[in-house]
């Protein structure tokens, strides 16, 4: 119940977050119909992904930043934890990319959507408690204390 009523506090900032995903699915859902189709037909699917990604992935930082997470000013710290991030949600969104197109011939334009609600849970709990987080570590200062 606890949980609930924390989740009802934070429904600007849940708000916020599917509104700027939405736009990001769609820069990336773009971007890789351009490539894939117009730009560089003959591409690798998996490239073309990973591009869109970067392009979506900069707007998603930027927009969150400024929107959700509402950070007062961004530090190196939190640009290196943001990337982070990143990196981890487009490996973990590359890989089921590869695993539904390559080996399951799946569609590519439906698993650019799929993966993207797949993997928005994992990002926004990260955004908030690690990337936009006051003290990222505090979880391992509570343990290296408690040891």
């Amino acid at each position: 119940m606890k949980l609930f009523f924390h989740l009802w506090d934070e429904r600007r900032r849940i708000a916020s977050f599917g509104v700027i995903g939405v736009t990001a699915l769609g820069i990336h859902l773009v971007g890789y119909a351009l490539l894939s189709r117009v730009l560089w037909p003959s591409g690798n699917h998996t490239v073309e992904y990973l591009i869109a990604a970067i392009f979506s992935g900069t707007f998603n930082f930027e927009a969150n930043t400024r929107f959700t997470f509402t950070a007062a000013k961004r530090s190196v710290d939190e640009v290196f934890r943001f990337v982070c991030v990143i990196i981890v949600g487009v490996c973990l969104n590359s890989m089921l990319f590869f695993i539904g197109h390559v080996l399951f011939h799946l569609y590519d334009l439906m698993l650019v959507v799929t993966n993207a609600f797949l993997v928005a849970g994992f990002t926004f709990f990260s955004h908030k408690f690690f990337t936009f987080h006051p003290e990222p570590w505090r979880h391992l200062k509570k343990l290296k204390e408690q040891s």
